[in-house]
């Protein structure tokens, strides 16, 4: 698995504080099968300010502290950008994209979208950029009406829901929008959002559980195919069909009893 959402760059913003923290993240997650990971540190002005020379020379250092350690993964940059009107500008002058690729990071206000959203969106479709919306099930917006999900997605927006969603790790709300998000295929990615905060690496548990209802085709697909394209700058389809990855003949019933449990 390629995890594209993670918070393990040391010292970078509220995920990994310590290279231990980091470390033991590391050895869960290659337990679950993950080979390559993003690691997208915030990018919050006056907050979180991690620019490009900051975050490839702390990759270099961690790189050469798994070698000591003899971890075998692969470590590639990114951030994870919090959208404000600058951000079209900032994301070219600061390299704020995943890898070498053309794809970004982004989120924004939980709890309200802001206004001018859609606009700052257009402008950095517009500029050749492809952005993918993190957790999009943890929006108050999305939440109230899971169909703004499709509507992202007709502005050529991706979108990323986190494993812990899956789990119910931010509550019932959240976790129903994001298997509604993940039934109607409006899910481009599943990744961790691992901010080094629990003994358990998310993603590898989720996977399980969605193969209960969807097969291992949709697990590959959001987890290996699409974060693959990214690291090497391929085209990912906007809409796919997701009735090909269904399992179950009673599959909405199953899925529905789960939802409202």
């Amino acid at each position: 698995m390629i995890d594209i959402h993670t918070h393990l760059l040391p010292g970078c913003d509220d995920g990994s504080a310590s290279l231990d923290e980091s470390i033991e993240q590391f050895k869960l997650m290659i337990d679950a099968g993950v080979t390559d990971i993003i690691l997208t540190p915030h990018y919050i002005p006056e907050y979180y300010d991690n620019h490009y020379e900051n975050i490839t020379s702390k990759i270099m250092i961690l790189k050469s502290e798994l070698i000591k350690y003899k971890i075998h993964l692969n470590l590639h940059r990114g951030v994870e950008v919090y959208l404000n009107e600058n951000s079209p500008e900032i994301i070219t002058s600061e390299f704020l994209y995943l890898g070498n690729s053309k794809y970004i990071l982004v989120e924004t206000g939980m709890n309200e979208f802001p206004i001018n959203l859609n606009e700052i969106l257009y402008k950095i479709v517009k500029s050749g950029y492809k952005p993918i919306l993190a957790h999009p099930e943890r929006y108050a917006n999305i939440i109230k009406n899971p169909d703004l999900a499709e509507d992202f997605m007709h502005r050529n927006i991706y979108l990323q829901v986190n494993a812990g969603s899956l789990l119910g790790e931010y509550g019932k709300r959240v976790r129903n929008t994001a298997w509604t998000l993940l039934s109607r295929g409006h899910v481009h990615f599943l990744a961790s959002d691992n901010h080094a905060n629990l003994h358990h690496y998310s993603l590898g548990i989720a996977v399980r559980e969605v193969k209960d209802y969807f097969n291992a085709g949709y697990v590959k697909l959001l987890t290996v195919e699409n974060p693959g394209k990214i690291l090497l700058n391929q085209n990912i389809d906007m809409f796919y069909s997701v009735k090909q990855y269904f399992i179950k003949k009673s599959f909405f019933a199953n899925l529905i009893k789960k939802i409202i449990s």
